[in-house]
């Protein structure tokens, strides 16, 4: 299995010396990109700090597409973000402030969402064993900041049971 090579000196002298080398599988590149992925979506500071990283790797000289690639972003988001930076400065990086209605899930969010609910709400922590409307809704709203009604997440619940069977 194809892997990426992590040299201990690229992570840090608290990590350990040596300058050993250990293999990641992609495996544990999708893992590790999933939950980069998770965490980012449910904070405008966190997606802010990942725009930052990104640009800072554009500007040490990395292509905006190998840095796409690393994170699982698309290369024009990160085309897009560099342009920010040296439009605006760092304050080009960060979320607008939004106004009116809350947004719906973005198609990442909703995948993330359909690989939570393929699983028991107890796996996530819950203490009921079926996922209902509104635990749904709630965990919409703990999560990913989203408020949707009882009436749409019972749909969303419903049309996903339809298509898998």
């Amino acid at each position: 299995m194809a892997g990426v090579t992590i040299n201990r000196s690229m992570l840090g002298a608290s990590f350990g010396g040596g300058g050993m080398a250990r293999q990641l599988t992609d495996v544990d590149l999708g893992v590790l990109k999933e939950a980069l992925k998770g965490e980012i979506h449910h904070a405008a500071e966190k997606r802010y700090l990942h725009r930052l990283h990104c640009v800072l790797l554009v500007s040490a000289g990395q292509e905006c597409s190998s840095v796409a690639n690393w994170f699982g972003e698309s290369s024009r988001s990160v085309e897009r973000w560099v342009d920010s930076y040296y439009e605006f400065g760092p304050l080009g990086l960060k979320d607008d402030d939004k106004s009116g209605r809350l947004a719906s899930l973005d198609a990442d969010q909703f995948q993330f969402l359909l690989r939570e609910i393929a699983v028991t709400p107890e796996c996530l922590g819950y203490s009921v064993s079926r996922w209902s409307g509104k635990l749904l809704q709630q965990h919409l709203q703990k999560h990913y900041q989203v408020d949707l009604g009882l009436r749409q997440c019972q749909r969303i619940l419903r049309e996903l049971k339809n298509s898998c069977g």
